[in-house]
């Protein structure tokens, strides 16, 4: 099953919660994720108390969200190998929190990248 039947528009109507539990269980079985990425780096959205790098199941799913207000970024695919590798350590430092699968209206679960690791983890 690809990505693009499992992550539909439906997936976009799922609870937050639900739709955070789906993208964990697709990175468990080596889903890559996408993030949004210019010349200069990944999209970051400043919240004031934390830093959030979105990241979504589908290219289309990160594509159709920047496309809105964030012209000039590409969709960045990101190994589900080198997320818990590498990604998520440096967000750690950094202090930045994963936002997972933000909906149209920015709806979603934000978590920090060490509580992102630890789910990730869990049986």
């Amino acid at each position: 099953m690809t990505a693009t039947t499992i992550f539909d528009d439906s997936f976009y109507r799922l609870p937050s919660s639900e739709r955070y539990t789906q993208v964990i269980a697709a990175i468990k079985k080596g889903q890559s994720i996408w993030a949004l990425a210019d010349a200069e780096g990944c999209l970051i959205i400043d919240l004031g108390s934390d830093k959030v790098l979105p990241v979504w199941p589908s290219k289309a799913m990160a594509t159709d969200w920047g496309r809105a207000d964030h012209e000039g970024f590409n969709a960045l695919e990101i190994n589900a190998e080198d997320w818990p590798e590498k990604w998520l350590p440096g967000m750690q430092s950094d202090g930045f929190s994963v936002g997972i699968s933000p909906n149209l209206a920015g709806e979603c679960i934000v978590s920090s990248a060490e509580e992102h690791a630890f789910d990730l983890n869990a049986k």
